[in-house]
């Protein structure tokens, strides 16, 4: 244990306002971003998805679901992007040790996230607006959704990656040394999907709520794009509960036991989600126009999950990191400079997409 405690690097950060507000922003942020990026990952598998179905079927609805939802994720992207930020700022004034420290063990794989991002960006945009000779093509850009979906699958691979790595200093010398992978870690695989079927999940669910809200759409085109999203929410839901118990039981005893008892918040979070999946599916399945309630309750099922996602971490690091260490030197004039920014955005955001919601209606 002193080996290992002796080659995690000293913070260099100074907390501007005491650890419990710095760690609540960090997990408010990280649930606003998290929602655009499982839109962003679910909606190009799901683009692919369709595009697939409606060449299998011969039915030009699917190709239209594709073609929507290419345009909605050039948003999402961005949105994504935006909001990103603030969370990433937060890990590394407290997580600084590990971040940086497991960012420079990735190296080139971790740097690449930025240039494939961007990639993604641009092939999304090429797949929407269709320049020049795509849009003549029989295949309507599909290549360019391809290339952004895989790109899109290895930056989330790379985040998975980079958190289970930095919340493990016992593996750096492994990998520094070349004596283990990077990709070693026994969670990372039932964690990458998990990530993979919520966003799936999510994605099916926003589908079913824009089939209802695009008023000026065909009224087939709008039932078929529901069923869809149906399938796409039940089918991944319903993998979670294999993969979920995998996950769970792929972390050390000692965490593994907080959500089965050991504590008592942590299992309430956990079987709380668990419920509220069961729910979600009732509703989805035996109620069609359930849209505002499955809504409410998708929000609520991620809010959980990036709660449960928390304690994973804190569980991991409690051995190494001690948060009462962090030097605190209060800067009461930055931070409330810092709330009322993160209020005017989360306005703008909020403006932003009401305004796209009432153009839909």
């Amino acid at each position: 244990m002193n080996n290992i405690l002796s080659i995690i690097p000293a913070s260099s950060f100074v907390l501007p306002v005491p650890y419990f507000v710095v760690v609540s922003l960090l997990v408010f942020t990280f649930f606003i971003h998290i929602l655009f990026v499982n839109l962003t990952l679910g909606g190009s598998l799901l683009i692919l998805v369709s595009r697939y179905a409606g060449k299998y079927a011969k039915d030009n609805n699917y190709f239209d679901i594709a073609e929507q939802l290419g345009a909605v994720n050039t948003v999402n992207i961005s949105l994504a992007i935006t909001t990103g930020v603030a969370p990433l700022l937060f890990v590394q004034v407290i997580y600084s040790s590990f971040f940086y420290s497991s960012s420079v063990l990735l190296s080139w794989y971790w740097l690449f996230v930025v240039f494939a991002v961007m990639i993604a960006y641009y092939a999304y945009y090429l797949f929407k607006f269709k320049p020049l000779y795509i849009k003549y093509l029989s295949s309507r850009g599909s290549l360019f959704i391809l290339i952004a979906t895989v790109l899109f699958l290895y930056v989330a691979l790379m985040l998975v990656t980079n958190t289970l790595l930095s919340l493990q200093p016992e593996v750096w010398k492994g990998i520094y040394t070349r004596s283990d992978s990077i990709f070693s870690a026994k969670t990372l695989l039932p964690r990458y999907l998990h990530f993979i079927l919520a966003s799936i999940a999510f994605t099916g669910i926003f589908l079913m709520v824009y089939s209802r809200l695009r008023k000026k759409l065909k009224t087939e085109l709008k039932d078929k794009m529901y069923d869809f999203g149906k399938k796409a929410f039940v089918i991944p839901t319903l993998a979670q509960f294999i993969v979920g118990p995998w996950f769970l039981f792929s972390h050390d005893g000692s965490i593994t036991q907080l959500f089965l008892g050991k504590d008592i918040i942590a299992s309430f979070f956990l079987l709380a989600g668990i419920i509220v999946s069961i729910i979600m599916l009732f509703l989805v399945y035996f109620r069609k126009e359930s849209i505002l309630n499955t809504t409410i309750l998708i929000i609520t099922l991620i809010f959980f999950m990036t709660i449960v996602r928390r304690y994973v971490e804190t569980a991991f690091l409690d051995k190494y990191f001690d948060p009462q260490s962090l030097v605190t030197s209060s800067q009461w004039g930055a931070f409330t400079l810092f709330g009322v920014l993160l209020i005017l955005l989360i306005i703008s955001i909020s403006y932003m997409l009401l305004k796209v919601v009432k153009e839909m209606k």
